[in-house]
């Protein structure tokens, strides 16, 4: 006797149902505690659910919606945060693995104290002195072991894990797998030779898998800023099978794509001609990494004080004081801040934040949520839960500034397309701040 099939639509339907129920009681058989009510963890549950419905709405395809990405791509995430905030050695795994990514990193300190001398440790508060050694460091060590093979070789398994469980194209596996090690301008490298031919879809969710998260390089300038690394590389992981899950909503496949159905295989090795070479090479990506990262704090933070300057002014002439940009962003995004579970005291503080960021970048933001020059920071002021929060949606490059770099990373590579890339990126960089916000939330429904 054959066995009865349910349809697609019902075993999709079963599933989510599953899935709400899982959530629900993990979230609810937690005790309270002091980061966190019964009550809270339902009203990250509750800004989890409207802010996905709110997307299914915003669907350029509705009706082509990839459910199994979507399910799977949430369950993994939320398996992702039970690991890290329910389990002891979740938390010590991932405490571990920010740790030893400090130390390496740390390495860096070498090479700065023989170029500045004995005196580097009373520089180590300024920022550059801090962070871009670390991005050359870390760089060069990046390109030398792409050489050898071993990113590719990692890559290669991470992208057959998400090509599997999420159902997604081989090239789409691979970018996201690469995202959180090597940036969002460097991922797509990976897969260039399929770029010009990529569909829509996947173009979209390859962007939005860079948006959403952080490279390697750049995780010493966050810790000198005073955000702790576990909740940066927490987020990172986090937010990969999300960025596919709503980019799968926003924009879906209508499309036949080329690596549909099969892996891609990262390129063997690099153009280098020996690892000195490469060690070079890398050395020199990072201190272009540097000066873009330096030209663009300079000009972003140049421009929100004269934008704050105006704006006061302008307050002052109609009768309101200290009216900012962030103020004005804060009221924006106070409702979707209360969504992602912080709260009631702490919201106008972490919306603040995440419109600083959005505007200009996420060292802003990570940095104006620590700054203690002007008396107590803000980090400070929050609760554990609000900060936790804030340092996990805080962390993804999902803001205009990066969109021009993503767009001029795809265009050098297939000039064809840049049409398509322009037209994508602003809805790529929404849905990976999304995706790392939903990180945040997800995480504070088990705090």
């Amino acid at each position: 006797m054959n066995a009865i099939k349910l349809p697609l639509w019902v075993r999709y339907l079963v599933g989510a149902i599953l899935i709400l129920a899982i959530v629900l009681s993990v979230s609810l058989s937690a005790p309270d505690n002091s980061t966190g009510r019964r009550i809270d963890r339902m009203q990250s549950f509750l800004g989890i659910l409207i802010i996905s419905l709110l997307m299914v709405a915003m669907s350029k395809h509705p009706r082509n919606i990839q459910w199994r990405t979507v399910i799977a791509g949430y369950l993994m995430q939320f398996c992702l945060g039970c690991i890290v905030i329910k389990t002891q050695w979740g938390e010590e795994f991932f405490s571990w693995l920010a740790r030893m990514a400090s130390s390496l990193l740390e390495f860096s300190n070498l090479g700065t104290r023989f170029l500045l001398g004995d005196n580097f440790g009373s520089m180590t508060s300024v920022f550059s002195i801090s962070v871009f050694p670390a991005i050359i460091f870390f760089a060069s060590l990046v390109q030398a072991v792409c050489y050898l093979g071993g990113i590719q070789w990692m890559l290669k398994r991470l992208g057959w894990f998400f090509y599997k469980t999420l159902g997604v194209s081989g090239a789409e596996s691979i970018v996201a797998a690469a995202s959180p090690f090597i940036g969002q301008a460097e991922n797509v490298l990976l897969v260039k030779d399929y770029i010009p031919h990529m569909t829509n879809s996947e173009i979209h969710a390859c962007m939005t898998a860079g948006f959403a998260t952080i490279s390697g390089s750049t995780l010493q300038g966050y810790i000198a800023l005073g955000v702790d690394a576990k909740n940066i590389i927490t987020a990172c992981i986090m937010s990969i099978p999300c960025s596919l899950a709503l980019s799968k909503i926003r924009y879906p496949e209508t499309e036949e794509s080329l690596t549909r159905g099969k892996m891609v295989d990262p390129p063997k090795g690099t153009d280098d001609v020996n690892i000195l070479h490469a060690l070079g090479n890398g050395a020199a990506i990072g201190i272009n990494l540097s000066l873009i990262i330096f030209a663009n704090l300079v000009a972003i933070i140049s421009l929100v004080g004269l934008a704050d300057f105006m704006l006061t002014w302008f307050g002052q002439f109609i009768g309101i004081s200290d009216l900012t940009l962030e103020l004005i962003l804060g009221y924006i995004l106070y409702p979707y801040t209360w969504l992602l579970g912080v709260p009631s005291a702490d919201v106008m503080k972490v919306s603040q934040l995440l419109g600083l960021k959005f505007v200009t970048n996420e060292f802003v933001a990570y940095q104006r949520l620590n700054d203690a020059s002007r008396g107590a920071s803000i980090s400070s002021l929050l609760s554990t839960r609000g900060r936790n929060i804030a340092e996990f949606s805080l962390c993804g490059y999902g803001n205009i500034s990066s969109i021009a770099q993503q767009i001029g990373a795809l265009g050098t590579l297939a000039p064809s397309r840049n049409t398509d890339f322009s037209r994508l990126a602003l809805s790529a960089c929404i849905t990976g701040s999304i995706a790392t916000c939903m990180s945040a939330a997800i995480v504070s429904m088990v705090m």
